[in-house]
């Protein structure tokens, strides 16, 4: 629990799993190591700007941990489809996105732009879920519509019945985008698991 908001604490336990071995042998001094602190000073920035209620209540690493699942948090990744730079945007995305911050012409790979434009767009992605839920659900929803887009999300959503719990969204998944549900669901699951360990070892 942290703040006056409860995570699920299923959630949680599941999480605590897989991060339990690691965090318990690594003394509080290393999360550098494990997790580079290089530009966690445009991190915090960005996520006090632009998700300043998740940031108050998660800390900054509640988008760094997403900035970490999407490129390791290196600046010139790319990946196979194309999504580049520390928040892996496609093309047509970082050229909406960019021009929305007045970034246009600006390098996709320029460390401080990229980051501005994950927070905000994270920000965009949140506004979609408006309707009473935990934080922690509106964020799992947020990072699965990051990840696969807004409209697959939704539609899982309607199918199910139009639930409001992340949970009972995304068992729908499956029967939307099919095979590639996995990948979506697992990003999620990753980010909260990256999130617990850079708070544990901080």
């Amino acid at each position: 629990m942290i703040g006056s908001q409860k995570l699920n604490l299923k959630v949680i336990t599941v999480l605590l799993l897989f991060t339990n071995a690691l965090c318990l042998l690594a003394p509080a001094s290393s999360s550098a190591a494990f997790f580079p602190d290089k530009y966690d000073h445009l991190i915090e920035k960005s996520a006090k700007r632009w998700l300043p209620t998740y940031e108050s209540v998660y800390g900054m690493e509640i988008l760094k941990s997403q900035l970490y699942q999407e490129s390791l948090l290196n600046p010139i990744a790319v990946s196979h489809v194309g999504a580049s730079g520390l928040g892996q945007f496609m093309p047509e995305t970082w050229k909406e996105v960019s021009g929305k911050l007045g970034f246009d012409g600006v390098s996709v790979f320029s460390e401080e732009h990229n980051i501005e434009a994950a927070a905000f767009y994270m920000a965009s992605r949140i506004s979609v879920w408006s309707s009473p839920r935990p934080m922690s659900d509106r964020l799992s929803l947020a990072w699965a519509c990051y990840n696969a887009g807004c409209g697959w999300i939704l539609q899982a959503q309607k199918l199910c019945g139009n639930p409001t719990p992340y949970k009972d969204i995304i068992k729908c998944l499956p029967q939307v985008t099919g095979k590639h549900s996995k990948e979506t669901i697992t990003y999620v699951e990753r980010i909260w698991r990256f999130w617990l360990q850079m708070r544990m070892l901080k």
